[in-house]
């Protein structure tokens, strides 16, 4: 079961990245591949509801294994809308452009490039080059002699002429470009609709940080982390309904591209139901539903680490900015959320200064998780973020 939780959240994670480069890309191959782990993901949950009535062998084990199955139907929540937003590529519906310009603006970026011979990447596997830790940058999907894989082995060996589809800040994105030996095209605008654009990257940004936060209320135990993902969902839904409200108003003045507007309001339901997951899975946290042990065991062995950690006066980080110490691109972690004091700092921008005592959620590789603890001069109060 531990296995099973383990690669359910890892596949459901790789499936929201994957079904936003096929919007992105208006890729059916990609599209396809989402398909796929959506397919790997409905065996996932047979199986583990199976293990789950097996596991239950008394009242009280059948109370914590409730928990688990309620953290495994968000996780599948979370991949059928991700196969949802896929099925707008296979409808053929038309991805209006403006949903592109709101995924290139968004934190996080997907991009899509190819491995020229002799480059750096030629002939070098990941586990090597350390992409996650040296410079935030994740590979989600190879494609090689015609065929898109994923997800993708730590020691997978890159070849000429693979193409890969990757997330990561913009300052590892430029610099994976360079590694690659391939052209990196700026990120411009498509429309001229830069406010729904706005309220959409902040949506995605908002619907990704919720999971992410939803998480790590889980394996910090914290009702604390829980209460900001319930923050973070109504903060989403102010943006959902202003997405609705302006979609439908552009519709009225241009009466045309209705077709595209729809994918529009299709895209900001999908991610709705995204958030709307995050949301049942705090749930489990906020009830104090006791988890089974093997939860959090799980969770630890995933991909991505999530880790709170306290900033001491004598590290590195206090006093500077965020833009300033890059920690994306030189460590591997993106700051998720900074508590100072009673104050809670969301989705920081870059002028946000750390300071002494800041208390600091952190998503990332181990390696950079590992990396980020030492620096602050602290112990990580996440159990099972180290070995």
């Amino acid at each position: 079961m531990r296995e099973l939780l383990t690669e359910m959240k890892d596949t459901s994670d790789l499936m929201v990245d994957l079904a936003y480069a096929a919007l992105l890309y208006e890729s059916k191959e990609l599209a396809n591949l989402v398909h796929q782990l959506e397919s790997k993901m409905d065996e996932l949950m047979y199986t583990i509801r199976i293990m789950a009535a097996v596991a239950a062998r008394n009242v009280k084990e059948a109370h914590k294994i409730t928990g688990i199955l309620q953290v495994a139907s968000s996780a599948e929540a979370i991949s059928n809308a991700t196969g949802d937003m896929a099925d707008l590529i296979s409808m053929k519906m038309g991805i209006h452009p403006v949903i592109k310009d709101a995924l290139r603006a968004a934190d996080e970026k997907i991009v899509k490039l190819k491995i020229s011979p002799g480059s750096n990447l030629d002939g070098k596997s990941l586990r090597e080059i350390k992409l996650p830790s040296s410079i935030g940058v994740w590979v989600l999907a190879i494609k090689r002699n015609g065929e898109w894989v994923a997800p993708i082995r730590k020691d997978a060996q890159l070849q000429a002429e693979d193409e890969l589809v990757v997330k990561g800040p913009l300052y590892g994105i430029r610099i994976i470009h360079e590694m690659a030996g391939a052209k990196f095209e700026p990120f411009t605008a498509e429309t001229r609709l830069k406010k729904l654009r706005n309220e959409m990257a902040k949506m995605r940004d908002l619907s990704d940080i919720a999971v992410d936060l939803a998480y790590s209320s889980l394996m910090l135990g914290s009702t604390e982390v829980a209460e900001e993902v319930r923050e973070i969902e109504e903060a989403f839904n102010k943006f959902n309904y202003q997405t609705w409200l302006d979609t439908l108003k552009i519709a009225a003045e241009e009466k045309k591209n209705i077709a595209k507007l729809n994918s529009v309001l299709q895209m900001a339901r999908y991610m709705e139901s995204i958030t709307d997951a995050a949301d049942s899975i705090v749930d489990v946290v906020i009830r104090k539903i006791e988890l089974h042990p093997v939860f959090a065991k799980a969770l630890s062995e995933s991909l991505e680490k999530i880790c709170r950690v306290k900033i001491a006066a004598g590290s590195r980080f206090a006093g500077k900015t965020l833009e300033k110490l890059n920690l994306w691109g030189t460590i591997g972690v993106y700051v998720l959320v900074i508590k100072r004091g009673n104050k809670h700092i969301i989705t920081p921008g870059g002028n946000v200064k750390l300071k002494a005592d800041d208390i600091v959620t952190v998503r990332g590789s181990f390696e950079g998780i590992e990396k980020f603890q030492k620096e602050a001069c602290t112990i990580c109060e996440l159990s099972g973020a180290t070995t």
